[in-house]
């Protein structure tokens, strides 16, 4: 798919989206929504660029804040928070660029959201941060990964109850470890 084909998809299905659910059709989910693929990626698109997403706390505290990215989550995955794992599709429609962002609350580690379309890392906190209020203080660490870690990690459940930081972490050890065997083990076998 070509830039302007994303573009125009993209275009075509934020206009889909309900602009205002009520409560008990946003906690069914049974509200229109849009639907894209980025990079082989299905995501549902549940708050376009310029709609307001509404949220409630964990205190019952409510508000709305206005989007600066098309929000949405990917399909059949499961974050930590037991929904679909979120992201924020920037407008670097050509990026193939991968970011995650591990947010706390509280000092605890909440969830993590993804970053589709922005072209480096600055950008991707900055679209992140311009998705929140200004006293917003979610934001912990954000990680670029391969496509192919980043897929290896969405579609298991299990894997999102740790931040993606930390799991990023221990993988790229795990692959060193395994390199260094596989070397030792080269040079046993030349002997």
């Amino acid at each position: 798919m070509t830039v302007d084909e994303l573009k125009e998809l993209i275009r075509q299905e934020v206009q889909k989206v309900a602009k205002n659910p009520t409560d008990a059709q946003k906690e069914a989910g049974n509200y229109r929504k849009g639907h894209i693929s980025v990079n082989g990626y299905d995501i549902t698109i549940e708050n376009p660029k310029g709609s307001y997403r509404k949220w409630k706390d964990c205190n019952g505290k409510t508000g709305k804040q206005k989007m600066h990215s098309d929000y949405g989550y990917f399909n059949r995955t499961v974050g930590k928070d037991g929904d679909a794992i979120d992201v924020f599709v920037g407008n670097s429609y050509n990026s193939k660029r991968i970011f995650v962002i591990d947010q706390k609350i509280n000092g605890k580690f909440d969830e993590s959201k993804v970053m589709f379309c922005f072209k480096d890392k600055d950008s991707a906190v900055e679209g992140y941060l311009r998705n929140y209020s200004d006293d917003w203080k979610g934001f912990w660490k954000v990680t670029e990964v391969s496509e192919k870690l980043f897929r290896e990690w969405l579609y298991d459940g299990f894997k999102q109850r740790k931040p993606f930081h930390q799991y990023i972490k221990i993988k790229k050890n795990q692959l060193i470890e395994e390199s260094i065997k596989r070397c030792l083990k080269e040079i046993i076998n030349e002997r």
